[in-house]
């Protein structure tokens, strides 16, 4: 008998289930919308020209290979954080800043630190959300409560995360953000929301834990933070869980950030300590060569300059393409016209199980179960026909009766 006979098989991520299931789809026409992987007009996920010119200078002048320290590239520790809380932008204290495993280890470490030393706590996670979060989150030993932050017919649920942070969660408790570019809505909250919703999390004594993994892509690279500038100068500290992913195009070299920032006054080698004593324990130190080419071409002008650029031909590309989806204005059963205002990579078509299903199985359509998009894989060769599609496809099922649903905006 085998140890490990009777070892139970765990199901998949659903969203990477599918993905994997449209890479092992070869039929000509084949569109995938599942992973958020930027892809330009052309259909590719480039590498940075800026990126390629930091790996280049890298390569001729690194002269060894050793370990990092715990803590990750100093260089990078030190230019993220000011990308990310300039002085010149925001009033707050910089508690501390580790390297991480890409932004979903930013939120691993995060979730043992807090689980560690807040057992107690609840996390409160407004749904639909990353898929990831939940899951991680509770990886991490802490007690997840969700809550809806989407209305039934589409929109933000603005009320109930309010009954949330007014009457359910207890001082001490977290709460899990995205303050731009919602995955998978796109449907942020509104600089009044926001600001109500700062005010509260202060009043209640919260502890806000803030993942951003899409600066730059929702409008520009300063807009992008005035939401968690205003968390970090009126809360005592905040969490905040940053990807170099799609910003870098640094997907498979793992780059990202657990900053801590606010106005405590709590000593930083404290917690820069227990950050450090749990990465040890999880993967020692972390890699280096994502890390140092995004602290190389920040610290360097000309390369930081053609970076911005980058994003910013990145963001325009999917304000384009939101324009040209919510420009059909109906597509089969959904309002699209509302798309156009929202942020980020994707959106959400509330098509019905039977519809996505048959997308899937029979035209090599591939989206979440729930009907979210990424958006960069749409561009205007490909944008006409998957309209065309969804709406014969729609047509042919005979249940054109079924009411409308909108599809959420954002202001």
């Amino acid at each position: 008998m085998s140890f490990l006979d009777d070892l139970p098989f765990l199901s998949p991520d659903p969203l990477l289930s599918v993905a994997q299931q449209a890479e092992r789809d070869h039929r000509i026409g084949k569109l995938d919308l599942t992973i958020g992987v930027y892809k330009d007009r052309s259909g590719q996920t480039p590498i940075f020209k800026s990126v390629k010119s930091a790996e280049s200078s890298l390569v001729q002048n690194e002269i060894t290979k050793s370990y990092l320290s715990t803590e990750g590239v100093p260089t990078f520790c030190n230019a993220i954080t000011d990308l990310i809380l300039s002085p010149h932008d925001v009033t707050c204290t910089k508690l501390a800043t580790v390297q991480t495993l890409g932004g979903t280890g930013a939120l691993s470490l995060a979730g043992r630190f807090l689980s560690d030393n807040f057992p107690e706590s609840v996390i409160w996670i407004g749904t639909p959300t990353w898929s990831n979060h939940v899951a991680v989150m509770r990886q991490c030993g802490l007690n997840v409560q969700t809550y809806a932050r989407s209305l039934p017919t589409g929109g933000r649920n603005f009320a109930t995360l309010m009954d949330v942070l007014t009457h359910k969660a207890r001082r001490g408790d977290i709460i899990l953000l995205q303050p731009i570019c919602h995955n998978p809505t796109g449907d942020d909250w509104n600089k009044a929301e926001w600001d109500e919703i700062t005010a509260q999390i202060v009043k209640a004594g919260l502890l806000p834990l803030v993942d951003i993994a899409y600066h730059g892509l929702g409008q520009d690279l300063a807009s992008d933070l005035t939401r968690l500038h205003t968390l970090v100068e009126q809360t005592d500290v905040t969490l905040v869980c940053y990807s170099c992913s799609k910003n870098f195009g640094l997907y498979r070299d793992r780059v990202g950030a657990l900053l801590v920032a606010g106005q405590s006054n709590v000593q930083p080698q404290a917690l820069q300590s227990q950050l450090a004593a749990i990465a040890r324990t999880n993967y020692s130190m972390p890699p280096a060569h994502g890390a140092l080419t995004v602290g190389h071409i920040l610290t360097t002008p000309a390369l930081r300059q053609q970076w911005e650029n980058e994003v910013e031909s990145m963001q325009a590309h999917l304000h384009t393409v939101r324009t040209q989806l919510a420009a059909h204005k109906q597509i089969g059963p959904c309002n699209v016209q509302t798309i156009a205002t929202g942020r980020g990579m994707f959106c959400m078509l509330p098509l019905p199980p039977t519809i996505i299903m048959l997308l899937r199985n029979e035209y090599s359509i591939y989206m979440a179960d729930n009907g979210r998009i990424n958006l960069a894989a749409l561009n205007e060769n490909n944008l006409p026909q998957f309209v065309a599609l969804i709406d014969r496809v729609w047509a042919n099922t005979q249940i054109g009766t079924m009411r409308n649903v909108n599809v959420p905006a954002s202001l």
